[in-house]
């Protein structure tokens, strides 16, 4: 038998527990939730700070600035490592070095819709950690089959910025790893100017929707569920691309005549971006065909395999 001062510990305890739990788990909202939230704090928080994007054993930092200003975003980016590099945008317009996933890796998760994002992957709140300083939630996006990868979101518990983003393979491997090491949600009004004084006027930059042809007599008759053409451009000399995303992950597919037969198929990857070569005969000719993006390399080859040429643009 239990003495009654044991008795009274116990249930002592028992009652502490009730009484604190509760608190703890309201602590941690729904993970759907936190990424509404972060779509708003990366499109209309004003930042400077300092980030490194890591991949295939290349490590780059890179200083940025983004502000709203007269309700149109402006954002700077400057390579503090490397050949130096700048680029500078004006709400679409972009001006300077291409805008790659180093330089705006938080991008592609604003544009997304939560309930498209909801279809490919499964979405966990995996706990908690920090990054620059700072608390943050982690938010793990499972995908749903094996044709994508998954993902880890860092995400400001306080002001739902985005901090952190690991890509990671099926077997949880980091493919690539973007961090930021010191973030400041205070933007100097001299420095605000300075960027608004440094974006060109639109005409001297480009558009992120030119030289884009909407048909093309190339397509892939099987493509990852969720993806779909998004672009087709065709080059000067002849070379022609055919890009498609499920939102998040983006893969090319370049096409170009074939000037070595013997050309075997060939594979091969750096981080998370994959590329599988293969030729294609059509019409009587051989054409090289190109799959590169952040796809698994199985998902490459066979959309690769899958690449014809139709008879009618489409």
């Amino acid at each position: 038998m239990m003495l009654p001062a044991l008795k009274s510990v116990s249930f002592g305890f028992f009652l502490l527990c009730v009484a604190l739990a509760p608190d703890a788990w309201a602590q941690e909202p729904a993970a759907e939730k936190l990424i509404a939230r972060f779509k708003e704090a990366n499109r209309y928080l004003n930042y400077q700070g300092i980030y490194t994007y890591e991949y295939g054993g290349v490590l780059k930092a890179v200083r940025v600035t983004h502000i709203e200003h007269k309700g149109e975003e402006y954002a700077h980016w400057l390579y503090l490592n490397g050949p130096r590099q700048e680029v500078v945008r004006r709400g679409q317009w972009r001006c300077g070095s291409p805008l790659n996933n180093d330089a705006a890796p938080g991008a592609r998760f604003s544009d997304l819709p939560i309930d498209r994002l909801q279809a490919l992957y499964d979405i966990r709140l995996r706990g908690a950690d920090r990054a620059a300083d700072r608390p943050m939630w982690l938010i793990h996006l499972v995908p749903r089959d094996e044709s994508r990868y998954g993902y880890v979101l860092g995400i400001d518990q306080e002001t739902g910025f985005l901090l952190q983003v690991l890509l990671l393979d099926e077997s949880q491997r980091v493919l690539e790893r973007f961090q930021y090491l010191m973030i400041d949600y205070q933007v100097p009004e001299a420095r605000a100017d300075e960027l608004v004084a440094l974006a060109p006027a639109s005409e001297n930059c480009a558009d992120p929707a030119e030289s884009a042809s909407p048909s093309s007599r190339w397509q892939a008759t099987w493509l990852p569920p969720g993806f779909e053409r998004v672009s087709v451009r065709h080059g000067d000399d002849g070379l022609e691309t055919l890009i498609y995303s499920d939102g998040l992950a983006v893969f090319s597919i370049f096409i170009d005549s074939a000037t070595d037969a013997g050309l075997p198929e060939v594979q091969a990857q750096r981080g998370a971006t994959v590329a599988q070569l293969a030729q294609v005969q059509a019409d009587g000719n051989r054409y090289l065909v190109s799959v590169v993006g952040e796809i698994p390399i199985q998902t490459a080859q066979r959309v690769a395999g899958f690449v014809r040429r139709t008879g009618a643009p489409q």
